[in-house]
């Protein structure tokens, strides 16, 4: 099955299609460590287009993706608790509700996911030739292992306790400082104009 695949990579927005061989794209995306994609468009960050008829990216560097496609089967489906969830992944800020087994929605089941976790109502903001742009989408799949740091935005000491995915739970912390900081897409080049337009599914 063939679908229109919207992706986010380091240095790069990615447009094309993709045979999708597993029940939803967050399983095919865990299974295989490369992309092979038809009829591609790179928006690049610094502004600059290119169209090719296929392209190959590594997973380890795709950032986020649009979920579209299939929802999977129902019957595979589980009861969750959601929790909001907050990610600096590259030059992304990425906001949006992660779906744990019901009682499992800290940081910690997060943490011990597959490298590709879904979250829902999300929102993407980056800045592209200067213009931060800021879409919505009903599910964007990130890149855990590329998360510079994850937190809770809603507990009370969440600048405090942004994590590293790379040492988990009790990896190293950033000062609350420059978690802050971070989160604010503050580009220092020049003050960009804002935007924002919705992604569907």
């Amino acid at each position: 099955m063939h679908i229109t695949f919207t992706g986010f990579a380091g240095d790069c927005l990615i447009s094309g299609q993709l045979d999708l061989d597993g029940e939803r794209l967050t399983d095919h995306l865990n299974a295989h460590p490369t992309l092979t994609l038809e009829d591609v468009v790179l928006e690049g960050l610094d502004g600059g287009r290119v169209s090719t008829d296929t392209f190959t990216i590594e997973r380890s560097q795709l950032c986020a993706a649009v979920a579209t496609g299939p929802r999977g089967a129902k019957a595979r489906r589980f009861p969750t608790d959601e929790r909001r969830i907050q990610a600096q992944i590259g030059p992304y800020a990425i906001l949006g509700r992660y779906h744990g087994h019901v009682g499992a929605t800290n940081l910690r089941s997060f943490f011990e996911r597959d490298p590709m976790v879904p979250l829902t109502d999300a929102t993407i903001a980056y800045v592209v030739d200067g213009i931060l742009d800021v879409q919505d989408a009903p599910v964007l799949i990130i890149n855990r292992d590329l998360a510079a740091w994850y937190r809770d935005p809603d507990e009370p000491d969440a600048a405090e306790h942004a994590e590293h995915s790379d040492g988990g739970p009790q990896g190293a912390r950033r000062s609350p400082r420059r978690s802050s900081r971070a989160t604010q897409l503050s580009a220092k080049r020049r003050t960009p104009t804002y935007r924002r337009s919705p992604t569907s599914r």
